[in-house]
């Protein structure tokens, strides 16, 4: 908690990280380690909670979203294409932000990714250190894969691990695939490749604990002895000098902040915002950074006008399908409806920590392109409906995110969504069922979801008209045809799936599926499109608010991570993503802080 000097006196930190989350966790480690002689501030909103059984025990990540001890419960603007429904976005509370709540998958992005990035939106001496090729080592410095040799250094790494044992459904899983003439894929950073997956979750199987950023890299680098971090602190905006340096750029003194309601300010020669998708973009408005309107209406005098800031937000949508399984298939159902089985799992983790709750919720993904969901002819309609949408955009910035999932949809290997297969129900029509029906229906369920890999849909994150507020969150889901077009496509290939021999075999011929409202089995495209208003939901990887990319394509940080018209701020976390990988945002988040690191150190 915040303690010593920082309120009292007049030093100035070398580096002040401003959020102590996935990113910022990481870059702090490596700037101490490698800047021995440089002094790090690390300033976070949330606690420090240490040794709390909810955030280690692997099987309670579900209860840590919407409590308020740990998740600042964003939520979005009622969303249009969902049917008005508000959309919750849990964000973590405490040291080491999402990566302490979330539900432990790792799943990678692949080469062409990033590749496109380098090259199609961004430009200049730099922009190929972004390629495939110069974040390859980025991707493996920040973990530890378990089941691999130990890596004989002294890099602090978030462990990974596989399950324990492979169960029936996951196994079954990967035999579907190839049933569809898809052989198992690999699960690392690699070119794309179609087909199902084993992926590894950020558990340390050695403790069965969870393994997170603040675990893994801040609290070994509070050991060390120029590292300081202060909790409970809100920080309000970066100060910066009132003339302009001989570049025409801010130069950056500072950041004010508010401390149990007193308001104050520290200096720092160079300012790194990992504050989160929702709220770095809110304190570079609140700075006098962005939008000319958004200020405006805020009050906010402009320093530099960045119509970016808080654009091109986007998010991971999915749509998912139950199918009740054989009797003899064990899912994890039955822990949800007997308290008894419930409390017995809790006694086996407590006592050994293995179990359920040893483990996480999702191992079995699979890369699905295009080419697996139709016929030849379907899909070159497909193709030609995107071509007509991607010629039509006007927007340059839009034009260019477009024309790279133009490329990915084109291509027969790399995912237009990425599925995964949960062991237990899930339906998200509850408001439709009548009053006093169970949240838990009775059997044991199979559930495949699609996550919609590359949208084309974008939102927007503002501060209010009180900036004091939490921002104004419009993610438009569903606001982009193509988004419906794709996603119902995969609707159907979940269908195909449940019908291959090895899938079928485990379920009942004529057992119940969820959701209960939906036409079963679905036999039709406009029947899978009627669905996704009703059924989608977030698979919470909001990104795209600060992008990395030329600032004239709506840009909001460079290739060096330096926000534009600054000198010394620069941004890394989810915010800078400018389109969202094919998985779990996360690995990406790790991989980027391992290169703002490796910027910074080369620059100090």
């Amino acid at each position: 908690m915040p303690g010593r000097s920082l309120h009292d006196n007049a030093e100035v930190y070398d580096f002040i990280l401003v959020g102590a989350g996935s990113a910022s966790c990481l870059i702090a480690s490596r700037l101490s380690q490698q800047l021995p002689d440089h002094r790090i501030l690390v300033l976070e909103a949330g606690e420090h909670i240490r040794d709390d059984p909810k955030v280690q025990t692997p099987g309670l990540s579900t209860t840590l979203m919407s409590d308020p001890a740990y998740d600042w419960q964003y939520s979005s603007a009622p969303e249009p294409g969902l049917n008005n429904r508000r959309v919750k976005h849990p964000r973590g509370k405490l040291v080491g932000g999402s990566s302490a709540i979330n539900s432990h998958s790792v799943v990678f992005p692949n080469h062409e990714w990033h590749d496109r990035i380098a090259e199609e939106l961004l430009s200049g001496p730099g922009s190929e250190e972004w390629s495939s090729q110069g974040m390859r080592g980025c991707y493996s410095r920040w973990q530890a894969e378990q089941s691999r040799p130990r890596v004989n250094d002294d890099v602090d790494r978030v462990q990974t691990s596989y399950p324990r044992t492979m169960g029936l459904l996951q196994s079954h899983w990967l035999k579907a695939f190839e049933e569809l003439g898809h052989s198992t894929d690999t699960s690392g950073f690699t070119e794309s490749s179609p087909g199902a997956v084993t992926v590894t979750n950020a558990i340390d199987s050695s403790k069965g604990e969870r393994s997170h950023a603040g675990t893994a890299f801040l609290e070994p680098a509070l050991e060390r002895g120029n590292i300081t971090l202060m909790t409970g602190i809100k920080v309000d905006k970066v100060a910066f000098d009132d003339a302009l340096i001989a570049d025409k750029k801010l130069n950056a003194r500072g950041v004010h902040y508010t401390y149990k309601g007193e308001e104050r300010f520290v200096g720092g020669r160079e300012i790194i915002l990992c504050a989160g998708v929702f709220e770095s973009p809110a304190i570079l408005e609140r700075s006098g950074i962005g939008s000319r309107k958004v200020l405006a209406g805020a009050n906010i005098p402009v320093l530099y006008e960045l119509p970016g800031v808080g654009e091109n937000l986007q998010d991971h949508l999915n749509a998912g399908l139950s199918c009740e399984t054989q009797d003899d298939i064990p899912t994890h159902d039955e822990v949800l409806r007997n308290p008894e089985l419930r409390k017995a799992a809790l006694e086996e983790y407590e006592r050994s920590h293995t179990g359920r709750l040893s483990e996480g919720g999702a191992y079995s993904f699979a890369f699905t392109p295009l080419q697996i969901l139709e016929t030849p002819s379907e899909t070159q309609e497909l193709v030609e409906i995107v071509e007509h949408w991607v010629e039509k955009e006007s927007n340059p910035s839009l034009k260019a995110q477009y024309s790279i999932i133009q490329k990915a949809v084109e291509s027969p290997s790399e995912a237009t969504a990425t599925s995964f297969m949960l062991r237990l129900q899930r339906h998200r029509d509850a408001d439709s069922l009548p009053k006093g029906t169970p949240s838990v229906v009775d059997g044991n369920y199979v559930t495949v979801v699609a996550m919609l890999a590359h949208p084309f849909s974008r939102g927007s994150c503002h501060i209010a008209s009180d900036p004091s507020h939490q921002p104004d969150i419009k993610f438009n889901y569903l606001s982009h045809p193509l988004d419906t077009e794709i996603l119902a496509r995969h609707l159907r290939l979940i269908e195909r799936l449940f019908q291959q021999p090895t899938f079928a075999a485990m379920l009942k011929p004529k057992g119940t599926r969820l959701p209960r409202s939906f036409p079963h089995p679905i036999s039709s495209l406009e029947d899978a499109k009627g669905i996704l208003p009703i059924n989608s939901a977030t698979n919470y990887h909001p990104c795209g608010t600060c992008s990395l990319m030329r600032e004239d394509l709506g840009g909001v940080v460079d290739q060096r991570l330096r926000v534009y018209g600054t000198k010394n701020v620069r941004i890394c976390d989810a915010s800078v993503l400018p389109i969202v990988p094919r998985g779990n945002i996360l690995t990406a988040v790790y991989a980027f802080a391992e290169k703002a690191a490796e910027i910074i150190c080369t620059e100090a």
